[in-house]
């Protein structure tokens, strides 16, 4: 029972941290907006750019935090089987096993290349 209250905290920092993001890239976005309203030629409709904007930004955001759910309960369970299996295992091995399971299973090509990069520093 702790352990799945341990996964759900997890769980949920996750998704926070990725709301959080989505906040800060929004209003990034809007910043940047603002900024460059002022080159944009009189009579344009700000509005409909900005919308445009707003909808692609929030696709794309959308796909970034689908792509990267770290599934902790799914990581967690492929450890305790390596575990089970070879008892003997070092915490950096189990550090090395733990990238290439999400190397292996994530889709974002962004965290494919972090993940791989943290393994080849392991080495």
């Amino acid at each position: 029972m702790e352990t799945n209250n341990a996964l759900a905290k997890v769980t949920q920092k996750i998704d926070d941290f990725n709301s959080e993001a989505k906040l800060h890239f929004k209003l990034h976005v809007d910043h940047e907006i603002q900024t460059h309203k002022k080159l944009l030629p009189h009579g344009m409709m700000y509005s409909a750019i900005h919308e445009q904007i707003t909808n692609g930004v929030n696709k794309r955001m959308d796909q970034f935090t689908r792509d990267t759910d770290l599934k902790p309960q799914e990581l967690y369970f492929f450890l305790g089987q390596e575990l089970a299996k070879h008892p003997n295992l070092s915490k950096r091995e189990l550090h090395f096993l733990a990238y290439d399971h999400l190397e292996k299973n994530t889709k974002n090509k962004f965290l494919k290349k972090i993940y791989k990069k943290m393994r080849k520093q392991m080495k």
